[in-house]
């Protein structure tokens, strides 16, 4: 079963249009008539597929990442400027 919503009665009975997902409806979503998106059931089987719970590979953490050291002898804007002068 498909159902149609607006924008703004899926932001207002949200809990509602979950609950049909939940026994199995589509919901898609419109915006001024123009379908926009689609809620639709979890399945689990396919959930690699869409790589919703892996991260890519080579993903780093940013608090693994170094970056050079700022030069203090001038300001952040005038280093950007110096760095786009050079392109």
């Amino acid at each position: 079963m498909v159902i149609s919503v607006k924008v703004g009665e899926l932001r207002n009975r949200l809990s509602a249009y979950l609950k049909r997902v939940r026994r199995g409806a589509e919901v898609v979503v419109t915006d001024r008539d123009t379908p926009i998106g689609r809620l639709i059931p979890y399945d689990q089987k396919n959930d690699e597929k869409w790589d919703l719970i892996h991260p890519p590979k080579g993903y780093e953490k940013l608090s693994s990442l170094s970056f050079p050291e700022a030069n203090g002898d001038i300001s952040a804007v005038e280093e950007l400027l110096r760095e786009r002068r050079k392109r």
